[in-house]
């Protein structure tokens, strides 16, 4: 059953858009009703090993939930819908998270984002290029 699948992927620097993006309580508040879990602000970037599954997860139209994001402001040039796949994730087998596909990402089937209650990099002791494992939570467990 892929949802038992183990996935693994490589910690990458980002461009430090999560913490100010997500510094708004309006968007925590919003990222915890779509997960079920509390995160903090930050993301742990990280670039997959093999091509996610995206219909594993569930996706949402930032438009139709009222999230605005300044991509221009960011440096990124996009012009698609912006949305993200997501889903509840655990991380190294003890961290509950979530896992984040943006659709504006460079390759959105690898270039995957954790959210979690925890800063992960700390918890788990992680630096670029480390090895990052998680699974899909079960349905249980969200």
């Amino acid at each position: 059953m892929e949802a038992e699948q183990v996935y693994r992927g490589v910690v990458k620097a980002g461009r430090g858009a999560g913490a100010g993006e997500m510094s708004a309580p309006s968007v925590l508040e919003r990222f915890k009703l779509l997960l079920g879990i509390p995160v903090i602000p930050g993301t742990l970037n990280i670039d997959l090993n093999q091509p996610f599954n995206l219909t594993l997860l569930d996706y949402v139209n930032f438009a139709d939930i009222g999230f605005s994001v300044d991509l221009v402001k960011q440096g990124i040039n996009y012009h698609g819908e912006l949305g993200m796949h997501y889903g509840r994730i655990i991380v190294a087998d003890t961290c509950p998270a979530g896992v984040v596909f943006f659709t504006w990402a460079d390759d959105p089937r690898t270039d995957a984002e954790l959210v979690s209650p925890y800063h992960l990099r700390t918890i788990l002791n992680l630096q670029d290029g480390d090895t990052v494992e998680f699974r899909l939570a079960d349905k249980e467990q969200g």
